[in-house]
């Protein structure tokens, strides 16, 4: 408003300065066709001014001199005189001054009449000019402190009511916590950054207590199984100690002692799988690896447990095939993918596992007929903890991690992992990765059933 205010105060003066002057030149024009034409009629100069002045009263002031200063007009001296200017006025000289009390817009001018030369000086006032120009001034002086006090006051009104909604979801956001996540922050329907901010927050909130309800699942689960694991432990000790057994009868309970033992430190190894894919830097290292070897050492070791569902395992490695990668993730990364199809195949079901190398890309596959996995799971299946269900995992020894460290070590390596499932019979899971150059040992390609 300040800017404004000055640049329409010195916009106005410039136009009626401007205006004034070519009011005053046309004025100037008048004046010389006048006097041209008096002097035709041989009219002495100072009677030709004289009659222009009484016909032409708008010029408050007309003085005509000789450049040597000879009065020519008017004959008597007014009261105050303007003074010429310290140049020659070839072409109109434009000033302002004051003379009793007024404010006058002064014409000087070198002129000739009939061969003389005379110098012109025609002044107007311009007080009403000036009376603009103080109203305009004033009327900013007036109405800018008014505009800042109306301003301050509706920028803290406008202010308060647009942070309203923030207040409001500051205040919900209080009520929320870990033990109560369903509570949402109130959604202004402003549409603008504040409503996207409250939906991205609730959105976060979402997440948040999905992510708590499966951990909390996951903790009842798990305290559950490591509960049933020390009891199974320590009721066989105290079973084993309570009389004299026999060696195969303390081997027995030895050997159900160390199935408990490895079912936990397995469970174990994937809470430290997880903890691992928490770490910003990791350090792994890759080197050319068989994966045609870690995939038949690691079927071979599973063998067993087929045996014992009386399942079908059919390993086929139509060639040899090399990968940039680690050697322990891949092992890890095959080994959960084959034991979640032992897990969820039924009895006298069969599991392939194949690996073929084509155009510069080693394919790893996994199918099985076990039930396969719903639509509304399939989403979530690398979610950790999760478990599409619970107690069928718990019984199998499931943790709710296997996947999600699958995850982890497919995207250390650079390739995703791809699922397919109608959600009735079976399941294929399938990994594709870089082919690289043999860098050590080869194994024969072919089809073997274990």
């Amino acid at each position: 408003m300040s800017a404004l205010g000055i640049f329409s105060y010195l916009y106005l003066r410039h136009a009626l300065a401007s205006s004034r002057e070519r009011t005053m030149q046309k004025r100037e024009d008048r004046l010389l066709r006048y006097v041209h034409e008096e002097q035709k009629s041989s009219t002495p100069l100072s009677e030709s001014l004289r009659r222009f002045s009484l016909a032409s009263p708008d010029s408050d002031l007309l003085q005509v001199y000789t450049p040597l200063g000879t009065r020519i007009y008017p004959e008597i001296s007014p009261s105050a005189l303007i003074a010429w200017p310290d140049s020659n006025c070839l072409t109109p000289c434009f000033k302002v001054t004051t003379m009793e009390g007024h404010t006058l817009r002064v014409l000087q001018h070198d002129v000739s009449f009939n061969g003389q030369e005379i110098r012109l000086t025609m002044a107007g006032v311009i007080d009403e000019h000036y009376d603009i120009l103080r109203t305009v001034r004033n009327s900013y002086l007036i109405f800018l402190p008014l505009m800042l006090i109306v301003s301050v006051v509706g920028g803290m009104a406008l202010g308060h009511r647009a942070l309203v909604p923030v207040d409001r979801m500051t205040r919900a956001a209080h009520t929320i916590s870990i033990r109560d996540l369903s509570r949402r922050l109130p959604v202004p329907q402003t549409g603008d950054e504040i409503q996207r901010l409250a939906e991205t927050w609730n959105q976060v909130l979402a997440r948040l207590e999905t992510a708590v309800a499966h951990l909390t699942q996951f903790t009842s689960d798990i305290s559950h199984d490591l509960r049933t694991t020390v009891t199974v432990m320590l009721s066989t000790a105290q079973l084993s100690l309570r009389r004299e057994r026999t060696g195969d009868a303390y081997r027995e309970a030895l050997k159900t002692v160390v199935k408990e033992c490895e079912s936990t430190t397995s469970f174990l190894d994937d809470l430290l799988a997880v903890a691992r894919i928490d770490i910003a830097q990791q350090n792994t290292e890759f080197t050319a690896v068989s994966l045609s070897a870690i995939v038949q050492d690691v079927c071979g070791h599973l063998q067993p447990r087929t045996f014992l569902k009386s399942q079908f395992l059919d390993v086929q490695l139509s060639s040899e095939a090399w990968v940039l990668g680690d050697p322990s993730l891949l092992r890890r990364l095959v080994a959960i993918f084959v034991e979640n199809a032992i897990k969820y195949t039924p009895e006298q079901g069969s599991i392939v596992v194949s690996l073929a190398s084509q155009d510069g890309r080693v394919q790893l596959e996994v199918r099985d007929t076990g039930m396969g996995i719903s639509a509304d799971d399939l989403p979530k299946i690398f979610d950790r903890f999760y478990r599409a269900d619970a107690s069928r995992n718990r019984d199998e020894g499931g943790s709710g991690l296997g996947l999600a460290i699958a995850k982890w070590i497919a995207h250390t390596h650079g390739v995703d992992i791809k699922v397919f499932s109608d959600g009735r019979s079976g399941c294929t899971f399938s990994v594709s990765f870089l082919e690289v150059e043999s860098g050590g040992y080869s194994l024969g390609s072919g089809s073997h059933n274990l």
